[in-house]
């Protein structure tokens, strides 16, 4: 598989993901400072893709912002740093 087949792939995945998570619903949010639980709120089809509206603490209080698919996963994922 190619380089851009397998980020092609990895993107409807996402995607698929995103799509079938509960609203509201606990999430794992992959942010610039790391890893997080968090809330997925809602989600919308973009020009770019699928996005999630997230809620999260960042240590310095909370955060609420839109995040690519590629970015939130199920909260049954277990990550590791």
């Amino acid at each position: 598989m190619t380089g851009t087949a397998q980020g092609r792939s990895q993107r409807a995945h996402g995607e698929r993901l995103l799509r079938s998570l509960p609203l509201p619903g606990h999430v794992i949010l992959r942010t610039d400072t790391g890893w997080r639980r968090g809330w997925l709120i809602a989600r919308q089809n973009g020009p770019n893709g699928w996005v999630g509206l997230v809620q999260y603490d960042d240590g310095h209080g909370e955060i609420t912002d839109y995040l690519p698919a590629d970015r939130i996963a199920s909260p049954d994922v277990w990550v590791a740093e």
